[in-house]
């Protein structure tokens, strides 16, 4: 694979976003949790380096033994072979929730590959925001005109539902939403598709001590800055996204888990409009390498983050 795409770098980056849905697929119908029976899927594997335990994906390697290392061109590729996987397709009306958790999947690939130049987790950063700010607004927009809310600035503040998700109090029949199960629990599949990035951005953008000011002045065409070259993770553990179901096994829906993805979508859209707001100031110096970090493992459990955790 890895000599076929020195040759072919776009059979490369088609290959690897099968075999991404190989991997997992392959995992779900193979491995399974004993305390649930539900599949066990991640793209993290346990390696040991020298004294050090941590862990590293399953296509490491492609990116650390051929030469797509060194090649810009190629490596945004890649990624961006990885990221359309995100993209909603414009034949069908809505995505289709069987796919949410393979997307979870490729977000554990695209958080913690091991990335050697800055210019890769911006390439991500870029694109995730491209994805949120189309379709996001969209869905946001979509939600307001079911739910009556304001489709001219649909996410200016936390609503009812976010306030009563948060007290414990959210009850479908007591807000007359039981007959707009079905369309709320598919706007639920569209935000969830779009959770995982905007969960990666803000991971990769900490990870990599990244300032809004440098998000802002990137743009994926410029040349690779010196200074930004031979970067490494910062200690931490390492970013995994779990999604919990939308629609139980009879297609209906299950209000509880939609309503967190609801809450957390909201939330961390207005959250990636007030960054896209604030500018920070541009360093002076050049920004000092992050000490490599242990790819360990870790309890993080993000309800909407880490992803090995629902959205809250």
């Amino acid at each position: 694979l890895q000599t076929e795409g020195e040759k072919r770098p776009d059979m490369l980056r088609q290959r690897i976003c099968a075999g991404i849905k190989q991997a997992f697929h392959f995992q779900r119908n193979v491995y399974s949790d004993s305390s649930n029976g539900s599949a066990k899927v991640t793209a993290l594997i346990a390696k040991s380096d020298g004294p050090k335990d941590g862990w590293e994906t399953i296509f490491d390697a492609v990116i650390k033994e051929s030469a797509i290392r060194n090649k810009k061109a190629q490596r945004q590729g890649l990624l961006k072979g990885i990221i359309s996987l995100f993209e909603k397709d414009p034949d069908v009306k809505y995505s289709n929730a069987d796919q949410l958790p393979m997307l979870a999947f490729a977000s554990e690939i695209l958080g913690n590959l091991p990335y050697t130049s800055l210019s890769d987790p911006l390439f991500i950063v870029y694109h995730s925001s491209c994805i949120a700010a189309l379709d996001g607004q969209g869905v946001l927009t979509q939600f307001a005109e079911l739910l009556g809310g304001d489709v001219c600035d649909p996410n200016s503040e936390e609503d009812d539902i976010e306030k009563l998700s948060k007290q414990g109090k959210f009850d479908a029949a007591q807000l007359g939403l039981e007959a707009k199960g079905a369309e709320f629990g598919q706007l639920c599949v569209e935000a969830a598709r779009i959770l995982p990035l905007l969960k990666l951005k803000q991971f990769l953008r900490k990870a990599y001590n990244i300032s809004e000011a440098r998000v802002t002045s990137y743009v994926p065409s410029e040349k690779e800055l010196i200074h930004e070259k031979g970067i490494s993770i910062s200690d931490g553990p390492p970013f995994s996204f779990t999604m919990k179901s939308i629609l139980d096994a009879d297609g209906s829906i299950n209000w509880s888990n939609s309503v967190k993805i609801y809450s957390s979508f909201r939330r961390m859209m207005r959250d990636a409009e007030a960054d896209d707001v604030h500018v920070d100031p541009e360093p002076t110096k050049s920004p000092k390498r992050t000490a490599k970090r242990k790819r360990g493992g870790s309890d993080q459990v993000v309800e909407e983050s880490s992803p090995k955790v629902s959205p809250e």
